[in-house]
């Protein structure tokens, strides 16, 4: 009797087990902290999808791209005075942050929805004063500038690290250069880099030292004396405003951006190593989104 007990116990119990792990569907899994992150990734990730942005300034057009497909074509308000020294920059850019409410210090204006893009310049929509009085120029200071509406659905859109390209012509407009090996030096190439960066990064109206020391100027004042005189103390002055190092890595950020694989500054002052393409490349750049240092070039 005690072994038809043991027996049917034994088989009691190897029943269980059987409809317990064919009921597994039933019980919540066990997930780790990695294997939630891990799960969150895979959620939010399409594969092979890149969402990208296309700025026309030539047609005043911004472009929402999801891979080919175009998602909205909205209209651009405003955009820099070509010539002038604030005109709009082009160039193929990553996003790096984005704020709902940022305070232009050069402007004095509070910008909605803005979008970071490269030294001073943003995607924002209509800036207003602090006293609310909303910013009525056709012109602005460089920024792209959208209704309140549209610069809300592309600070929706753009994410860290989305592609956005401004262009006077078409998206490939600024895809890399050739690799070469052969190169050249230019210390022009590396003047107008410094000229170029302190026009997209820094002030240039406010009250600055001359390099002397004691001379009160402007960045705009003296920016004719490196253009035309290859002054280098002008091109430390601008340095010295953000550290040389930070400098030197906006100008090869700005490089990059234009696609400029051959080129990369180790000073402000030393002719620079490019080669012909990336040289055509950069001087049709000043040409065509700095001409302001080209009137600077015609005036001697």
């Amino acid at each position: 009797m005690a072994k038809r007990t043991h027996l049917f116990t034994t088989i009691f119990i190897l029943m269980l087990t059987v409809i317990g792990s064919s009921l597994w569907f039933m019980n919540p899994p066990i997930v780790t902290k990695g294997d939630t992150e891990t799960q969150s990734e895979v959620a939010t990730t399409t594969p092979n999808e890149e969402r990208y942005v296309v700025i026309h300034l030539d047609t005043m057009t911004l472009d929402l791209h999801h891979d080919a497909m175009t998602v909205e074509t909205l209209p651009l308000l405003s955009q820099g005075r070509p010539g002038s020294y604030y005109e709009t920059i082009g160039g193929s850019y990553t996003n790096d942050y984005k704020t709902p409410l940022h305070f232009s210090s050069i402007g004095h204006v509070y910008m909605p929805y803005s979008v970071h893009l490269f030294g001073n310049y943003f995607i924002h929509g209509i800036p207003y004063y602090p006293d609310g009085r909303p910013v009525s120029s056709t012109y602005s200071g460089g920024c792209i500038r959208l209704t309140n509406e549209n610069a809300e659905k592309v600070f929706t859109f753009i994410k860290k690290g989305t592609r956005i390209i401004i262009t006077r012509g078409d998206e490939e407009s600024f895809k890399k250069t050739m690799q070469a090996s052969s190169t050249f030096s230019s210390i022009d190439m590396t003047n107008l880099m410094v000229a170029t960066i302190s026009l997209e990064a820094l002030t240039q109206d406010n009250a600055i030292t001359d390099t002397d020391g004691m001379t009160s100027t402007t960045r705009k004042t003296i920016l004719p004396r490196l253009i035309l005189k290859g002054d280098t103390d002008v091109a430390k002055l601008y340095a010295s405003s953000i550290g040389t190092d930070a400098f030197v890595a906006t100008m090869n950020a700005k490089a990059q951006a234009l696609g400029l694989t051959n080129t990369h500054f180790y000073d402000v002052e030393s002719p620079v190593a490019t080669t012909y393409e990336d040289y055509e490349r950069f001087m049709t750049y000043i040409t065509t989104y700095k001409s302001y240092l080209r009137t600077i070039q015609m005036s001697k």
